[in-house]
């Protein structure tokens, strides 16, 4: 079996990220200093421009999270170079072209680990009911 040319893979990356209609906003994951109990506080800051994704709604498909089964909303992919990592959130700004009001944008975390592909980055969500 022969690898992929890095042409190939070129290629591949440039064509999967052309077929991305949605626009998303990547909030990463902080973590504080210590409040006034001396816990620290997680939160998630808008670092990134709005990135190319490939939002897609799924309907009962179960996932497995870090100790439990879940139920995801979606499917999102970006591209391959995207930096992501499982404890960031994704807020949803265009979808197939039209803008999402900010009070309507959509905000999920994503379950399990992100998925490196050879062309894409796909991530499972779950709409994060706690914004």
């Amino acid at each position: 079996m022969t690898s992929l040319s890095s042409t190939e893979l070129s290629r591949m990356r440039d064509d999967a990220e052309e077929t991305m209609y949605d626009l998303c906003v990547i909030g990463k994951y902080m973590r504080d200093e210590a409040d006034g109990f001396n816990l620290p506080e997680d939160y998630w800051q808008d670092i990134t421009d709005e990135t190319a994704c490939g939002f897609k709604t799924v309907k009962n498909r179960e996932a497995m999270g870090e100790t439990e089964v879940v139920m995801i909303d979606a499917e999102l992919r970006l591209p391959y170079d995207t930096d992501i990592d499982r404890r960031d959130r994704i807020r949803l700004t265009y979808r197939l072209g039209e803008f999402i009001e900010h009070a309507n944008q959509p905000v999920f975390r994503i379950v399990g680990q992100p998925v490196h592909g050879h062309a894409a980055i796909v991530l499972q969500l779950i709409k994060d009911t706690e914004v």
